[in-house]
């Protein structure tokens, strides 16, 4: 199940006007903060253009952790709302250009994800004209922001109408130019249009995006929240503890939380772990492992490395494994009803703005943060933290 999607009756009249009142054979970017339902108005949208007729459409993501998560909102129950496997990412659409074409994808081995990526799609344009495979008619693209031109000008050579959702505030990636190069620079005819109002944040988690970031819109997440959750939402930190300490935290405060989002869990959704480098999500996939009161309720998220390292992996969310444990840059685009931010101390000069904002923005109603240093200038300057009276 998935607690992300929502039905007709739920959504906004901005929503529906994106869903059912935009132009099908022409280009479109929906703009709007975290928590707007963007991910919901594009799949919801794909659905209603096959209703249409138009049935050779694509819903494409950023990763496949992303793209397993879209997957999660395909069904109702047993009805099923949008075919899964239309559901893909980019770099798997661009790579099947190459097997539609009876062709090997070029040899990418040693090449940084960014630069992976736009190779093969400029080597995929050989394939911009071709007969062999009918272009699709739509393609839809979540996480838009963290696109590259030569992604966006394949997707346009293969299809004449684009669906586009998207917010720079969260482009997380240095090397993606942003929409205004990858997007509005390529997709001449453009129409853009915004969703202002959310639903997914807690107003303690509002205020803290706030005062990192104001979304694109101009309002603040704080003005513009219609949040109806648990509350009271809330922001913790945990410092200063070493590395083993603050697992060991979040252990026993996940525990806890698995328990009192037990109904909600049931329902699909999760609790976020989120680390900044690769090798800490194996050191807290085993420290879990080995707590008898988490082993097996932990799953690692991560997304295609390009090596040998994908072999063998399943990265479908297990709904037996309610703990997702990801790093910073892997946790984009989804979302959890809590997240702990382990040493979120380290490489902290490696992080944007849009970095900090978009890990805020994950968790539903509780974010707790861990250091063993200090916590980070940007964190430190949005965190309120509780009213002291004995001061």
């Amino acid at each position: 199940m998935s607690l992300w999607w929502a039905k007709k009756d739920q959504l906004d009249k901005e929503q529906l006007r994106m869903i059912e009142q935009l132009g099908l054979r022409e280009n479109h970017l929906v703009l709007g903060p975290p928590g707007s339902g963007k991910t919901n108005v594009l799949l919801r949208r794909a659905q209603y253009v096959r209703s249409q007729g138009i049935t050779n459409v694509l819903v494409l993501s950023f990763t496949r952790p992303l793209a397993e998560f879209v997957k999660t909102g395909c069904y109702n129950g047993n009805r099923e709302i949008f075919p899964p496997n239309l559901v893909s990412t980019v770099e798997s659409w661009t790579r099947s250009l190459y097997q539609d074409h009876s062709q090997r994808p070029p040899n990418t081995d040693g090449m940084e994800f960014g630069q992976r990526k736009a190779f093969l799609a400029t080597d995929a344009m050989r394939f911009a004209t071709s007969t062999r495979v009918p272009p699709i008619e739509t393609i839809f693209v979540d996480e838009a922001q963290d696109l590259l031109a030569e992604e966006v000008a394949l997707m346009k050579a293969r299809s004449a109408n684009l669906f586009l959702v998207g917010d720079d505030r969260q482009k997380i990636h240095d090397y993606a130019p942003g929409l205004d190069v990858a997007v509005r620079a390529q997709v001449v005819t453009l129409n853009e249009g915004s969703l202002l109002w959310h639903y997914r944040l807690a107003p303690e988690l509002c205020d803290m995006a706030d005062k990192i970031q104001q979304p694109q819109s101009g309002g603040s997440l704080l003005s513009t929240s219609h949040y109806n959750g648990p509350r009271p939402g809330r922001v913790e930190t945990h410092g200063r503890l070493l590395r083993a300490a603050q697992i060991t935290e979040a252990a026993n405060r996940i525990k806890d939380q698995l328990r009192a989002y037990s109904d909600l869990i049931a329902q699909g959704d999760r609790l976020g772990v989120i680390v900044p480098r690769r090798d800490d999500r194996t050191a807290v996939f085993e420290a879990f492992e080995a707590d008898p009161d988490l082993a097996g309720k932990a799953q690692i998220i991560k997304a295609r490395s390009g090596t040998m390292e994908d072999r063998g992996y399943n990265p479908s969310f297990d709904d037996q494994s309610p703990i997702a444990i990801l790093t910073e840059k892997g946790c984009k685009g989804l979302e959890f009803r809590a997240a702990h931010w382990l040493f979120c101390d380290e490489l902290a000069h490696y992080r944007t703005s849009e970095t900090y904002y978009t890990v805020v923005t994950r968790p539903k109603t509780r974010l707790d943060l861990y250091y063993e240093t200090d916590l980070p200038m940007k964190l430190a300057k949005s965190y309120s933290p509780p009213a002291e009276t004995d001061w």
